[in-house]
Formats: structure tokens, C-alpha cells, sequence
């Protein structure tokens, strides 16, 4: 028997059939490949993830020690025979690629103990005007006081209900994120934003232009001129001022005399980290306390901060201090770092 042979319309569907078949599958593979591409990247970035952690940690790791084992002078944490850790923010870069930054505490101002006169003069610098930078102090001094008693210009819960923010603390202020729940900061989003790299939660007003960040001496002092700013930055970073006279007769700035100036540095600190693989960097409020009961440090909070930035390609790289030499040093070996 003989078996008929397809027609060529027959034989054309079984073609449209195959070529169809053919194109799923390279359209199935194509798309295998490409989940296949995305997991392999996103393998890659979790890996770089992790280890960025893990020069985050080391690094967080000296830096505490550092911190802890060293005595604090004007500027900066080491002994006289090493060079010593700055704490004005200064970016570090540490062995294994991390970097690092100290800001001392007493080098801001504080949201718990605003000093009026400063913060005026700081908030119009910024832009403020001066209803809204006097309606600012009002409202840190009621937020953090234990009465109901509202300020001419301050806020209460109140005040805080009717705009859908929650009641003040009544209490100190623990974070810098808090003045995004306050009356009048919550609605400048761009001052609020300045004024946080400038601020602290300190429990004093004691200042320290040694370690104190150049803009925010600018808006202090609007009135002294930019050559003068430089000089004084350039004179404290060589050789730190031991008080207000000597950097007015050497700079021509006239620092006031009185008690709220301290141009020391303080147990108090700002710590900001970041290694590369890391989409943020990671801040830490801390302070050193050497009698602490679990460690010699104390952490207040730890916090997401702005991407890390380190220095220009033309700017010097500053490694963080070598403690290699503690093991040769004596216990008595005490003296001051400047």
C-alpha cells in the first residue's frame, strides 16, 4: 500500500509549526538567561554587601579602640609620640578600605541646651527669619522642658495635635531626627536638612571652634571676613588654640571670653563609617566612658547617614593612626595628644 504524500499546505504548517516551536524556545532561553544574568549581579552585590559589613565592623572596631585607649586634647585623640586621630571630621581610610570620620560633639551645637544669641545667628545665616529662627529655640526649649507652659513663640501638644505631629517629649532629645517632628523645623525640610550635620544631642552648650565645622563657625560669626576664617583654620589644624584670647590675638576673631567656649575637645562624638559595597554609610552617636559597665564606650544611637564622601582625586588620602606601637607602650605612658 502506498501512503500519500502531504500536500504542500500540509507541509507549510508543519514549517510555521516548527519555526514557531524554535522561536519559544530561544524566546524561553533568552528569558532563562536573563534571570539568570540578574541573579548571578545580584549574587555579586549581596557578596559585596557583605563584605562591605564586614570592613564596616573592622573598622568600627578600631576606631573604638583607638578612641578608647587614648587620652583627648584640643582637636584630636592620641598620645604625644604618635599621630593623633582628629576629630573635626576628618575623613580616615582605614587598612581595609573602610573610611571613617569622628566629629566631636562640643564642635556643634546642641538641641538640648540651645544658646540663644548662637542659635539666632546661626538660623538667620542659614535663612531664617527672625520670627521663624526665634519660634525655632522657642519650640527645642518647650519640647525638651517638663511643664505645659507654652513660650511666645514656642508649641506644645496642642500646637503639635493640630498639625498631626505627635506631643513633644517633655524630656532630653535623644535624636537629631527629632526636629522633623516639631512645629515650624518640620516645615523647612531644606534648614532642617543644613542644621543636622551642625547640631548635637548634648546635654551642654560648651563650644569648641577647634573641632567645630568651618561653615557653621561662618554663619556663627557672619561678620569676620573669609581670609580670617582661613587663617584660623589653618592655625588650628597645626596647632589647636588652648582658649578664646589666643585665638583672637592671632586670628583677629573676637571669640567672646566668657564660659561658653571650652576649646578642648569632650568624651562626646559623632562616629560616621562606610566601606565600598555599602549603599550608605552608618553614624553612631557615642560616648567614652571608660568605667562602663559592658565596654568603655556607650552608644546612643545608630543611624542611616548621607553616601560617605571621601576625598577628590587630587586630595591626599589620610590613613587612620597605626596602634601597632601598644604593645611596646608602657601603661603609664599618659601624656596628651594637641
Amino acid at each position: 500500500m502506498t501512503l500519500a504524500r502531504p500536500s504542500r499546505r500540509q507541509q507549510g504548517y508543519v514549517l510555521i509549526f516548527v519555526m514557531a516551536a524554535l522561536a519559544l524556545v530561544a524566546f524561553i532561553a533568552a528569558r532563562f538567561a536573563l534571570r539568570l544574568d540578574a541573579l548571578r549581579e545580584q549574587a555579586l552585590t549581596l557578596q559585596s554587601f557583605a563584605a562591605g559589613r564586614t570592613e564596616l565592623e573592622s573598622g568600627r572596631a578600631r576606631a573604638l579602640y583607638w578612641l578608647s585607649t587614648r587620652p583627648f586634647g584640643l582637636a584630636s585623640a592620641g598620645f604625644a609620640d604618635e599621630l593623633p586621630l582628629q576629630l573635626n571630621n576628618q575623613p580616615y581610610v582605614m587598612p581595609g578600605g573602610a573610611w571613617v570620620r569622628v566629629q566631636d560633639a562640643r564642635g556643634l551645637m546642641s538641641l538640648n541646651e540651645p544658646h540663644r544669641e548662637r542659635w539666632l545667628t546661626a538660623l538667620m545665616s542659614a535663612g531664617a527669619s527672625f520670627e521663624d529662627a526665634n519660634s525655632m529655640i522657642d519650640v527645642l526649649l518647650d519640647y525638651t522642658d517638663t511643664d505645659h507652659l507654652k513660650r511666645l513663640n514656642g508649641a506644645e501638644a496642642p500646637d503639635y495635635a493640630r498639625l498631626g505631629l505627635p506631643p513633644p517629649r517633655d524630656d532630653w532629645i535623644l535624636s537629631v531626627d527629632e526636629i522633623a517632628r516639631m512645629p515650624v523645623w518640620s516645615a523647612n525640610p531644606a534648614l532642617r536638612q543644613r542644621f543636622s550635620a551642625w547640631v548635637s544631642v548634648t546635654r551642654n552648650s560648651l563650644f569648641n571652634p577647634n573641632t567645630a565645622p568651618l561653615d557653621l563657625l561662618k554663619a556663627l560669626w557672619p561678620k569676620v571676613s573669609p581670609d580670617q576664617w582661613d587663617l584660623f583654620d589653618r592655625l588650628r589644624t597645626t596647632a589647636p588654640f588652648v582658649d578664646a584670647a589666643a585665638a583672637t590675638a592671632s586670628t583677629g576673631i573676637p571669640f567672646p571670653t566668657d564660659d561658653s567656649l571650652l576649646f578642648h575637645a569632650s568624651n562626646e562624638m559623632r562616629m560616621q563609617l562606610w566601606a565600598p559595597g555599602l549603599p550608605m554609610a552608618v553614624e553612631y552617636t557615642l560616648s567614652i566612658v571608660p568605667t562602663g559597665t559592658y565596654a568603655p564606650w556607650l552608644i546612643q544611637e545608630v543611624r542611616q547617614a548621607d553616601r560617605f564622601v571621601t576625598p577628590d582625586a587630587h586630595q591626599a588620602t589620610v590613613k587612620f593612626p597605626d596602634a601597632s606601637k601598644d604593645l611596646a607602650r608602657p601603661a603609664s605612658s599618659t601624656a596628651p595628644a594637641f
